[in-house]
């Protein structure tokens, strides 16, 4: 993390049954509240409208009751006034007024006389005055002062006709005459209603309350236990995290959970077919549905255990094919797939059951035979061996005898490694090939054999440690362009310093091709290179570096990739790097290498193939592979100043490739008369002692190609 970069807060646990309760409670909450607000504004406006109705009401007889006050006749008619009012709490005060607003007589809700009531002021008596013989004839206000509520005011009038609208036609529709007597005023106090009325919203709302509660605390209940299956599958999920065997997910009566619990069901057996076949894939070679290097090496390592703790002995066969690359080439790769595939059905049909069979590259197959002595070791191979030359295979109309040579080591005990067995095994193979070749060799530990298996265990040591200590060293051979004579392509060639000197690939590479070290040494060769391309191109800016690959490398399926974040991590551009494969790896690995060539030049990387011409028809791969350089075998172009056949190739190369669009590379150019003859037949670059020896470190471009511009002219 970055200085400036933030800590993560750690994300809250959140809980689906509380959102899921706290959401319904508040959605309960807000709609109890506007109804609890519904209810107080109706209960309020229809007791405002029934006081209202009630208050008029009152109002009309009071003005009838008070009428005798305007006729000095008050005494009879204030006993009448005083019951009325006695009978109604809700009137406070009562005021008469005269026209011009005086106070003629207020009483109380008790029936004393007010003497404080103010005049009626002149505004409300004009106001007043004027809805005289207009119905309704009341004015209601609100809050007039500090406990009177209401007040319902209005005018007194009498009306009068003329004598003869008397015996009109229609006497109601004749007009009268009005005339304004005074005021009256009616102070109400409603506050007991809304005392009443207050309280039992408040009850109803704590009523509410704990129903919400109530409702929260059997929601959560329900919730928990309609999302219990829940909890249940975070243990089947934990178990399936944990790569458990077998993982039960809880039943459950909800149809949305048992959605779920069927989803995960169907998620967790694709997850256990795709892991069992990424599993087989990883295990088996995809050609021949046997058991693939790694799988093997793990059932060596197992099987050695075994033979240690039980003191058995058993034995491992190492198969190579004697006419596959024959067959590859004259008939094409997919008549050497076909043959790869009945030599292994041949071989599951020539050895027992209990008894392993794998493919451990190209052509070379192994045998593991448990539980046998050293003779029956040798006789169980002499089967396979018999059982093989019977299988003929037919190709256009070409019959091939399926021929091979096997090489037998015998596992008993821990005294040697599983790499160690495969080596041993890989020798006597070797030494049956020289031989003769179809025929069978047993290890020897006595003899060439077990000095060569020393040999490669010191050697093998001696890497393991440059590797692990990064004391691997890359020399730098130039290629010269012959017709600029400018040198700004180098390839790479891989050291092993010792104590005594230093030790070429010829003598390593093998032995650790035996000992399964391939995979880690192109590795290493590719870093190295990227690294060594993104330190010298500043100062180079058009070199290029080329580097072999092995057939280890095209068997790893993260090749690609692994270069892919090495060009991204040093900055360098893809097209700097020719990668190098043999014509025979192209031949062997076909559809791998097809796969994998592609994806390389996904990167932007070259591809050269080296020692052109050793095959038996080479040409046409050149139609399949997408190649940039052709780097003829060294016996074309050693002998190529004396030799009339070296030239004929030589040209014939050169024409071909110019035709196809690539350039070409003469290895071993040891001469000026050999550069010479190389530029008169069109090849691009030359390689070679005479050009520049293998260094520490590239030669700047001039003093390269002055050089050999130098000792061409010489």
């Amino acid at each position: 993390m970055s200085q400036t970069e933030a800590p993560k807060r750690p994300r809250r646990s959140r809980s689906l049954v509380r959102e899921v309760l706290g959401l319904q409670l508040a959605i309960a909450a807000i709609g109890g509240l506007l109804a609890v607000a519904g209810l107080a504004w109706t209960s309020g406006t229809v007791v405002r409208d029934n006081l209202e109705h009630w208050a008029t009401q009152w109002a009309y007889e009071l003005n009838e009751l008070g009428a005798p006050f305007y006729l000095d006749d008050a005494g009879a008619a204030m006993l009448d006034v005083e019951r009325f009012i006695a009978k109604y709490p809700e009137i406070e005060r009562v005021s008469w007024y005269g026209p011009d607003g005086r106070v003629l007589l207020s009483l109380g809700g008790n029936g004393a006389t007010l003497l404080d009531t103010p005049r009626l002021d002149a505004a409300a008596a004009e106001a007043l005055a004027a809805r005289a013989g207009i119905q309704p004839p009341y004015l209601l206000t609100e809050d007039v002062s500090p406990g009177r509520r209401y007040r319902l005011s209005g005018p007194i009038w009498t009306e009068s006709f003329a004598e003869d609208a008397l015996f009109a036609a229609d006497p109601v529709a004749a007009p009268a005459s009005t005339r304004l007597l005074g005021f009256v005023s009616v102070d109400l106090d409603f506050s007991g209603y809304e005392s009443v009325l207050w309280p039992r919203l408040a009850i109803a709302s704590g009523i509410l309350v704990l129903l919400l509660g109530a409702s929260w605390a059997c929601g959560r209940w329900f919730l928990k236990s309609a999302l219990a299956p829940l909890s249940e599958l975070e243990h089947s999920l934990a178990q399936l995290a944990s790569e458990a065997p077998a993982v039960r997910f809880p039943s459950s009566p909800y149809t949305e959970l048992r959605a779920i619990v069927t989803a995960l069901e169907e998620t967790t057996r694709a997850l256990q077919k795709r892991e069992h076949r990424l599993l087989h894939l990883a295990n088996h070679d995809q050609l021949t549905g046997l058991a693939n290097r790694h799988r093997f090496v793990a059932e060596l390592d197992a099987e050695i255990t075994r033979c240690a703790a039980e003191g058995a002995r058993s034995a491992l066969f190492f198969v190579d094919l004697d006419q596959f690359k024959y067959v590859n080439d004259t008939c094409g790769h997919a008549a050497g797939d076909h043959l790869l595939q009945l030599a292994a059905q041949q071989l599951r049909y020539a050895v027992r059951p209990e008894d392993f069979v794998a493919r451990f590259g190209g052509d070379e197959f192994v045998v593991l035979v448990r539980n046998v002595s050293r003779t029956e070791a040798r006789a169980a191979a002499a089967k396979v061996l018999e059982l093989m030359r019977g299988l003929k295979h037919v190709e256009r109309d070409r019959v091939f005898h399926l021929q091979c040579s096997i090489g037998v080591a015998l596992v008993h005990g821990t005294r040697a490694t599983s790499q160690e067995i495969v080596a041993q095994a890989d020798i006597a193979c070797q030494t049956a090939k020289s031989h003769g070749r179809n025929r069978v060799e047993v290890y020897s530990a006595a003899g060439k054999q077990s000095e060569q298996i020393a040999k490669d265990v010191t050697t093998m040591n001696l890497l393991r440690a440059a590797l692990e200590t990064d004391r691997l060293e890359l020399a730098y051979q130039p290629l010269l362009h012959i017709k600029s004579g400018v040198v700004s392509h180098y390839e790479t060639l891989l050291r092993l310093p010792t104590d005594d000197g230093v030790i070429g690939p010829g003598t390593f590479l093998p032995a650790a091709f035996r000992f399964g070290l391939m995979l880690e040494v192109d590795r290493w060769v590719l870093k190295r290179v990227v690294r060594a391309l993104a330190e010298l191109t500043p100062s180079m800016p058009d070199l290029k570096l080329s580097t072999n690959l092995s057939g280890f490398a095209f068997e790893d399926e993260n090749l690609a990739s692994y270069l892919g974040v090495l060009l991204k991590e040093h900055g360098v551009q893809g097209d700097r790097l020719v990668l190098e494969i043999t014509e025979q790896l192209a031949v062997r690995f076909a559809s791998r290498t097809d796969r994998q060539i592609a994806m390389l030049r996904d990167l932007g990387c070259e591809l050269a193939i080296d020692d052109f011409g050793s095959g038996y028809s080479s040409f046409g791969y050149l139609k399949r592979l997408p190649v940039d350089y052709l780097k003829i075998d060294g016996s074309f172009v050693r002998g190529l100043a004396r030799d009339r056949v070296d030239q004929a190739a030589v040209r014939m190369i050169g024409e071909v490739a110019r035709a196809a669009g690539i350039e070409t590379v003469a290895e071993y150019v040891t001469s000026a008369t050999t550069l010479e003859l190389l530029a008169k037949y069109g090849i691009d670059y030359a390689q070679g002692y005479f050009i520049g020896k293998p260094a520490a470190a590239p030669q700047p471009p001039i003093i390269a190609a002055a050089a050999a511009r130098q000792s061409r002219a010489g």
